[in-house]
């Protein structure tokens, strides 16, 4: 794969219990190209967030190196590494943390605000997507007047209104009944599509998994082709 936009080198990662050393992850190796998903799949305690929170550059590595669009992310310093993470990277996770006091278009919005984009420009940019993914008629309400699903695609939109390169998800849908889990599921494939992103995806139902380029199971530290 030639420019994959994510890729991860011989990542290791380890935790002490008690007297013990536990061994998460064990020389994991991948690459995502533009365009691509990955669905990460294993079960309970096998590792995944632990992977995906160092592809976010969230966790460091006991060993391995991530690259970002071809950027070395594990010697870059904290500030660094916060401004490639905020510029380049989007998060999703099973539960959407929103902000309760603030709107749906307020939450999309503080994305950018944090990234410095101006007000005017920010909320013009988060009800272009809060649009897009069909919550026009929903932009002034607050996370307790929306649904499980609408509270999701508020946190899709907030991941995807800065135009990252790369996508991680834990368990998107995770927190949704079957029905609307699908519905939000094709809708997230969908905006992955038409934007070109790269997307590695955590989860633990096959039905979804299936819907995805490839897909690999995190088995005692290793990665397995599924």
């Amino acid at each position: 794969m030639s420019n994959p936009v994510l890729e991860l080198q011989g990542i290791e990662r380890a935790f002490r219990q008690g007297h013990k050393v536990v061994e998460v992850l064990r020389g994991i190796d991948l690459k995502i190209g533009r365009g691509e998903l990955v669905g990460l799949v294993g079960a309970s305690g096998s590792g995944k967030s632990t992977l995906l929170q160092i592809a976010g550059l969230l966790d460091p590595t006991d060993a391995g190196v991530v690259y970002i669009a071809g950027n070395d992310a594990t010697s870059l310093k904290d500030d660094a590494r916060a401004g490639l993470r905020q510029s380049q990277l989007g998060f999703v996770y099973q539960f959407h943390h929103l902000l309760p006091d603030f709107t749906a278009i307020e939450n999309v919005a503080m994305a950018l605000r944090i990234g410095g984009v101006g007000e005017k420009d920010a909320n013009e940019r988060a009800r272009e997507i809060l649009v897009r993914v069909g919550l026009e008629d929903r932009l002034e309400h607050t996370p307790s007047e929306l649904s499980g699903g609408e509270q999701q695609r508020v946190a899709i939109s907030r991941a995807l209104v800065g135009n990252p390169v790369l996508l991680l998800a834990d368990e998107p849908t995770g927190n949704l009944d079957e029905s609307t889990a699908g519905k939000v599921f094709d809708l997230f494939v969908e905006l992955v599509r038409e934007r070109g992103l790269a997307a590695l995806i955590a989860t633990h139902d096959t039905t979804l998994a299936a819907k995805m380029d490839r897909r690999h199971t995190l088995r005692e530290g290793t990665l397995h082709d599924t």
